[in-house]
């Protein structure tokens, strides 16, 4: 097959590029506005394999066009919006989607260096389902994954094995070329719990109204957007209608990114009529401009890794009984009825955001492979007192039932009705409380699973909101940046978000038991400057209460930085 590999436009002198401008605005003054661009309807209309065609590289943008730069995606105006189910919920465990940290200017390469990577490209070029391209800066993105971010995208390439063959189904079935779902390594790098700064999540890293768009369940019990599966079929929906809209798969990855809106009124105030010119003005913003010749340069190497250097193990496919589930339960009840180890349990349900399936029901959950049948029987006799994991809450000073709520991820309702409470609740110090369907936090696992990763800030964020956002504190998020938990951010300003999996768990009892499994065992905690005791029992799931009573202080009294404090944890 033949490529075209094409070199930087050379600039016109001043004196030839202003005369043609000028006669433009003359001629333009008395022009109707122009025609719009045919569109195709279907994707069906793309042919089924594509050799490199003609693109201009990408200059930087113009200083004289007549558009603003954008700071915001649609996405990211729209995942604004004060969304209570877009924000991480306690037991959900994420981490920082790749196209955060993806660098908003391609990496400078030398000349020699980029004739010989565009050799290789040329060498190693296949045959593709969507038009290719490959200019400089594709290239230079092909460099960016090979070298300096090789080991993320091995990674990537790694992970990718368990979901490509089902996604290559699901958009060949849905009609648009199955070469797209490679867009997965620049957008998640196939993590389901990857989660952007603006709120998009999932392998195909959907906002929520976008997933609610397209049939995608999110509320506070069930995200679908980490569903592989599912959102596999509604990025294919979407794909599908964005192609219907521009008749142009690189502008329908801009809008993917950036959002259809923006992408058509882009169009229409620059008067381009395709991706890469319109990447040349100042309309888009640079993730947007970088995001299509990222998704290239990734499906250039998905396509043939070892022609790159890549050499790794895939793993298996990802397989599974899919088990209808009655009422609420927890996820290690239901490993335990199956013998199966309850983090693997997890890891395949990443839908289910705190770990259990939601009240009322049917809930889909799936299990391994050959163990559905086992589960659903075992499921089907077991007491409804035992469905359930309990927790024992110690009520400290000043704590009120909507704080217990959301420190365990659950609701102030059924804690109340757990307990007794009635329709005006009231607690006292030191009332134990049972709490109905806790979660215990994860075991620790390694920083690819956890949060840890890159931050990087936008306007309006602070600490605290980003430290909420992924479930960890500003002093924890301050310490791994090397700032002061005063300090002052700046948009683009990149943050390290620590590995989460520190935290030791709460004690968990069946209901029927009631008994935690494990005794408790001492931990020494040394008092940090601004610390109180509230947040240090927070941070252990203990109560203040049993914090002074184990180190003999009282609640009220002075709490000084450098001061060692016992506590009991499970």
């Amino acid at each position: 097959m033949k490529l075209t590999i094409h070199a930087d436009a050379v600039p016109k002198p001043l004196v030839f590029t202003l005369v043609p401008l000028l006669l433009g605005v003359v001629l333009l003054a008395g022009c109707a506005p122009a025609a719009r661009r045919p569109m195709a309807t279907s994707p069906a209309d793309v042919a089924p394999e594509t050799a490199a065609v003609p693109a201009p590289e990408i200059p930087p943008p113009a200083t004289d066009e007549a558009v603003p730069a954008e700071t915001e995606s649609e996405a990211e105006a729209v995942a604004a919006t004060d969304d209570p189910d877009d924000n991480v919920e306690p037991a959900e465990e994420v981490t920082v989607s790749p196209l955060d940290e993806l660098p908003e200017t391609p990496p400078e390469v030398s000349p020699l260096t980029l004739e010989k990577d565009k050799n290789i490209v040329a060498e190693a070029f296949p045959g593709f389902d969507i038009p290719m391209v490959l200019n400089d800066r594709v290239v230079r993105y092909v460099e960016y994954f090979s070298n300096p971010h090789r080991e993320f995208f091995a990674a990537s390439l790694a992970r990718s094995g368990r979901y490509v063959e089902t996604f290559q189904r699901v958009f060949e079935e849905a009609g648009i070329p199955k070469d797209l779902v490679f867009m997965a390594h620049v957008e998640s790098a196939f993590k389901t719990n990857a989660y952007s700064r603006a709120r998009a999540k999932g392998i195909f890293q959907f906002i929520a109204a976008t997933g609610r768009r397209y049939g995608l369940r999110i509320d506070s019990w069930v995200d679908e957007r980490s569903d592989p599966l599912k959102s596999a079929h509604a990025a294919a929906a979407y794909l599908k209608d964005l192609y219907a809209m521009f008749g142009d798969w690189y502008l329908a990855l801009a809008a993917y990114n950036a959002g259809e809106g923006k992408i058509s009124r882009s169009l229409a105030q620059t008067r381009k009529s395709d991706f890469w010119s319109l990447a040349s003005t100042r309309a888009l913003r640079a993730e947007t401009r970088n995001y299509v010749p990222a998704i290239l340069a990734a499906t250039m190497i998905a396509r043939q890794p070892r022609k790159y250097g890549f050499d790794f193990e895939p793993e298996a496919p990802f397989t599974s009984d899919v088990i209808s589930i009655e009422g609420q339960t927890d996820l290690r009840i239901l490993a335990r009825l199956g013998d199966i180890d309850p983090e693997t349990l997890r890891q395949m349900n990443p839908h289910l955001r705190r770990g259990v399936t939601p009240p009322g029901g049917p809930t889909e959950v799936h299990v391994p492979a050959g163990f559905g049948a086992a589960v659903e029987q075992a499921y089907a006799i077991l007491p409804a007192a035992d469905r359930l994991v309990l927790a024992r809450h110690q009520v400290a000073k000043g704590e009120s039932l909507y704080g217990i709520a959301q420190h365990y991820g659950v609701t102030s309702a059924a804690i109340s009705s757990a307990n007794r409470l009635g329709k005006n609740p009231s607690m006292r110090a030191g009332q134990e409380l049972i709490i109905p369907a806790v979660v215990a936090r994860a075991p620790d696992v390694d920083g690819s699973r956890t949060g840890g990763g890159v931050y990087r800030v936008r306007k309006g964020d602070t600490l605290s909101s980003i430290a909420r956002r992924y479930r960890t504190t500003p002093n924890a998020i301050a310490a791994a940046s090397g700032i002061q938990v005063r300090s002052r951010l700046s948009v683009g300003q990149r943050l390290h978000i620590p590995v989460r999996g520190s935290h030791p768990r709460p004690q968990v009892a069946t209901a029927k038991t009631g008994h935690a499994p494990d005794a408790p065992r001492p931990v020494v905690h040394t008092v940090r400057r601004g610390e109180t005791l509230y947040r240090i029992a927070d941070r252990y799931q203990v109560t203040v209460n049993q914090i002074c009573a184990l180190n003999q202080i009282n609640a009220n009294g002075v709490l000084y930085p450098g001061t060692r404090l016992k506590i009991r944890t499970n």
